[in-house]
Order: C-alpha cells, then structure tokens, then sequence
C-alpha cells in the first residue's frame, strides 16, 4: 500500500512507494503534477527525492521491457541486501555506494523535470553556457558562434546545443509557450530535453524540424542550396519549406535527410547511417560509461562541449561511473555524474567547478 506523503523521509520511503515508482517508470502527465505539488508543499525533501530518483532509475535503466512489478522485486531484493550488510557493519550505507550496487548507477533516462525544476529552484546551477546579454525589453536571446571551434549554448528548457562557427541561433528568454521554437542560421546539434508537452521545433530557412526530445544535427546555411538533418537518438520530423507532401518525413536513429532545392522546389535524399565529411565528432560518441574514472568522463565531455571542468583529482580519484548519456543535454550529462559521486557543480560561462567529498 502507498505511503502517505508525509511519511516520505528518507530514499528509501520514496523507493518503496508505488506512486513515486510508477512516476519514473512512466513519466506521465497526471504523475507529473503531483509530483510537483508535492515537492512545493515539502521544499526540504527534494534532496532526499532527487537521491531516489537517481537510485531508481539505476533499476530500471536497463529493463525498458520490463514490467514495473519486476523492478519492484528487484527494488525490494537490493533493499534487504543493503540492510543486511549495514546490520553486518554497523553503520550507514553511503549513497555512492547505493547507486554502485544498483547497477553501478546507470542513469539510463533522462531527468528533464528534475533539471528544469530542481536543479535551477535549488540554486545549484548558474544561468549556464554562453548566457546572451539582451535587453530586458526583449523576449528573445541570440547567440553568434564567431569563433573557430563549437560554442555550447544552454537553452532555458534545459536543452543544449553545440552551434558550428559561423552560425547563430535565437531562442526565447524562458521559453514558456506551449512549443519551445528556436530558430538556427547555419548548424547546431541538439540535445533536447523531453517534453511530451511541449514540442520542440527548430526553424530554418528551408526547413522545421519537430521533436519532443532526441538528439540531432540540423545544417542550413542561408544561400546555401543544401540543407540537412541527421539524428542520433530518438525521431524527428522535417518539413521543408515549401513541400507538397501531406505528412512530414520522420526520422530514425542514424538517419539523415538531404534536401537540395531544385526548380524552386526541394528534393530530399534519405541514408543511413554512414559517416560523411559533415559528420561532426559528437554524432559519434556514444557516452557510454562503464565504471569510467569520473576524470576521464570530465574529459570526454571537456572535448566535446568546448568548456573546462574542474575537480580536485585527489578527491574524485576513486570516483567511477557507469552510465549511458547518449542524448542527455551536457547539463543533465554533467548532473547525473555528480548524482552518482554526490558532488555538486556551479556553471560559470565556458567553466564548470565540480565540488564534493570524493568516494573513499
């Protein structure tokens, strides 16, 4: 039987709970506003929510196919075994080492209400990468990549994007309305946080690219006469302007589409999964970590997201982490490792500053 809501004091009250566990298995809108009554009405739990969240979804990661009864089971079986060996040592069982036995913490899903509301309420996160200065009187945010490398962009929603040299990207303040447009000149990845409220649409000037949360490259340069999407993780769907087909065309993992305008009219060109010269690097990595030292995790994500992390590698040595990040935003990425080693981290432009006690 559920526990009454003001009985949830400690992890595991909340992983013993059917309600909390059918909400991160399923996700679904009814849940969803409950959940966060319950985290306005008891503020002082959310830490203790946030650690269950990311234990349970180190059951679950692995077992989409699975019924949720079974991960209860599982649940219930990893529960008597902790007690059994804090009774054997007599003293308490660390967090880190909770989500190592569940399954060395493969953090497998996305935590998108859990940034977006926790993480930015909690005051733990700054504004972010590559914030713009704009005038209060504006609704919207422009960044310009000027330089020579990829320059990480987070977006309000918590999403991210890598945007190429040369291209820029518009988006709104707080993107509040019921679709989150961002409008690309030139070329951006995307890592979309998932909403399947509130879509997520990408304007170009040939080109709309629709999806509730996936991971994507999206290439339309103005005047140029080609245009081209590629998808990494989860679907889309693209309309080119101008287009007389009926229905937009969907878009799977390691698909892409090439749409090149001809008699004023775009002719598109669908292939798999084979690298080309357009093929940025990050279409490539699968962050997929396996007992990683967190140091070399720090690193992946240092070279692919342009920005510099700094850890004490003295603290952190012993850290490891085992989770696949395939289409997290670099934000939710760098939150879900300080989940597992219960550090916490402060971003400041093009810098993030890990801090933490370390795992012994």
């Amino acid at each position: 039987m559920d526990r009454p809501d003001y009985d949830l004091n400690t992890p595991e009250d909340f992983l013993q709970n059917d309600r909390f566990r059918h909400w991160v298995r399923h996700r679904l809108p009814e849940d969803r506003a409950f959940w966060e009554d319950f985290l306005n009405t008891y503020p002082e739990k959310r830490p203790i929510y946030e650690k269950a969240v990311a234990m349970l979804l180190a059951i679950f990661g692995k077992e989409q196919a699975a019924e949720a009864g079974e991960g209860a089971g599982r649940l219930r079986e990893m529960l008597n075994t902790a007690a059994n060996r804090t009774e054997d040592r007599n003293e308490p069982l660390p967090l880190w080492r909770w989500l190592r036995w569940s399954a060395a913490a493969v953090l497998v899903i996305g935590l998108g209400f859990w940034w977006s509301r926790g993480g930015r309420e909690a005051g733990t996160i700054a504004d972010g990468v590559a914030q713009a200065d704009q005038p209060v009187q504006s609704k919207w945010i422009v960044r310009e990549n000027q330089s020579q490398t990829v320059m990480l962009v987070n977006l309000p929603d918590g999403s991210s994007v890598l945007l190429s040299k040369g291209s820029s990207i518009r988006f709104g303040k707080e993107m509040n309305d019921p679709e989150r447009d961002v409008f690309l000149d030139g070329e951006g990845f995307f890592e979309v946080v998932k909403n399947p409220a509130k879509p997520f649409l990408v304007h170009t000037d040939k080109l709309t690219t629709r999806v509730l949360g996936t991971s994507f490259r999206v290439k339309s340069f103005p005047g140029h006469a080609e245009a081209e999407v590629a998808v990494k993780t989860g679907k889309v769907a693209v309309v080119a302007d101008g287009s007389d087909a009926a229905e937009p065309l969907m878009l799977y993992p390691n698909q892409r589409v090439s749409l090149i305008r001809k008699n004023d009219k775009f002719i598109s060109s669908v292939t798999g999964p084979a690298r080309n010269e357009t093929t940025t690097p990050i279409e490539t990595e699968s962050f997929d970590f396996e007992f990683t030292p967190v140091s070399e995790a720090f690193k992946i994500l240092e070279t692919h997201y342009a920005v510099k992390i700094h850890f004490d590698p003295e603290r952190m040595n012993n850290c490891t982490v085992t989770a696949s990040l395939k289409d997290e935003p670099f934000l939710e990425k760098v939150r879900l490792i300080c989940l597992a080693t219960e550090a916490s981290f402060v971003v400041n432009g093009d810098e993030v500053t890990i801090s933490g006690a370390g795992c012994p």
